[in-house]
């Protein structure tokens, strides 16, 4: 398995998660940054360490050799990064190769960088035997911006733990004096571009009366927190990185995502896997996610309003955000359970 990066995210999430599912039919190894997120994952025996976000061409060499040494038969990466990492590390060496893009991030490049990409991809592509997209959306995103893919290609979903569902409380049964008084709307993400939390912000200030919870952390906190600060805006809560997200998750009333671009974010099915009903942007990845009027709304990105709109009706109805919440843990249950993704990827792995 390989990660270009160890920040605590979607991608190395899932690759965690896959690797210890998995570690009772194959002897896994990682090449990952060093991370104290992750670090109960690794030890000295399992973890190749590479340096974040950057190709290093003597640690390439060092991998190959590992590869080598350890007989690794299949080179699972994780990401662009990891992308170009696995096919630098396997030329000549007839290995096995799986690519699972983890979303395609085009829109937040210019024209030049997206024809590079594309060149890159048609070239080094062909390195691959196997190709993942995580969501139909995604696949069909690469097809549009015509990103070579081959003929050895498929969908996976990403796929979270099946829980109970949570509770419901009415009005006369929160707790007084804490976050969740109010009814409560909750994200949680990297503070980064892609999960444009401007808009998140925006969308929490025409809805003074009602709480806004952040759980995360990243290079983009101090630009939100100053724009809170000058909004003079009390109703939303920057809880920084928590350990518990679930316990958050069980307590709010509905979750909203306002993200750019997606793969299929983990963070919305752990959220309808307890029983929430989605506001998101109707991107690519969310709109796989979430079935709009049934366990949720999908709102235009930008259209601050729409959103509002959406979170309104589901505010305002208790039975609503019932109905919409048990639509949601079904929709989890079925498709997106992490059972299905990893009887889905063994298969994969015994047939490449």
């Amino acid at each position: 398995m390989i990660s270009s990066t160890s920040k605590l995210g979607g991608g190395t999430k899932h690759m965690f998660i896959l690797g210890e599912k998995i570690k009772s039919d194959y002897k896994v190894f990682y090449a990952i940054p060093k991370s104290n997120d992750f670090s109960n994952h690794l030890n000295d025996a399992n973890h190749f360490p590479i340096t974040e976000r950057k190709v290093n061409f003597s640690e390439i060499l060092k991998l190959r050799k590992f590869i080598q040494i350890q007989s690794i038969d299949i080179i699972h990466a994780h990401g662009k990064g990891a992308g170009l990492i696995a096919r630098l590390s396997t030329i000549f060496q007839n290995k096995k190769i799986i690519y699972t893009f983890h979303g395609i991030h085009l829109k937040c490049h210019n024209l030049i960088s997206k024809t590079i990409y594309v060149v890159y991809e048609f070239l080094m592509g062909r390195i691959d035997s196997h190709k993942i997209f995580v969501s139909k959306s995604e696949k069909d995103y690469a097809k549009f911006s015509k990103i070579y893919i081959g003929r050895n290609n498929s969908v996976i979903s990403n796929g979270v733990e099946v829980r109970d569902i949570k509770n419901y409380p009415k009005k006369n049964q929160r707790p007084k004096n804490d976050i969740f008084s109010k009814l409560s709307i909750i994200s949680v993400c990297r503070f980064v571009d892609q999960k444009n939390i401007k808009e998140f912000v925006q969308i929490a200030e025409k809805l003074k009366e009602y709480n806004f919870i952040l759980i995360g952390n990243g290079p983009k906190w101090n630009d939100i927190k100053n724009y809170i600060t000058k909004k003079s805006l009390k109703n939303i809560y920057l809880m920084g990185k928590k350990k518990n997200v679930l316990s958050f998750l069980r307590r709010s009333d509905i979750y909203l995502s306002t993200s750019l671009y997606e793969g299929l974010p983990i963070s919305i099915i752990e959220a309808m896997s307890i029983g929430l009903p989605i506001i998101a942007s109707n991107v690519t990845g969310n709109c796989d996610a979430v079935i709009h009027g049934q366990s949720g709304y999908l709102y235009k990105l930008g259209e601050v309003d729409m959103a509002v709109n959406y979170l309104k009706k589901l505010l305002n109805s208790h039975k609503l955000r019932l109905k919409f919440g048990k639509s949601s843990h079904t929709i989890q249950r079925n498709i997106f359970s992490l059972e299905k993704m990893i009887n889905e990827y063994i298969d994969l792995y015994d047939k490449v």
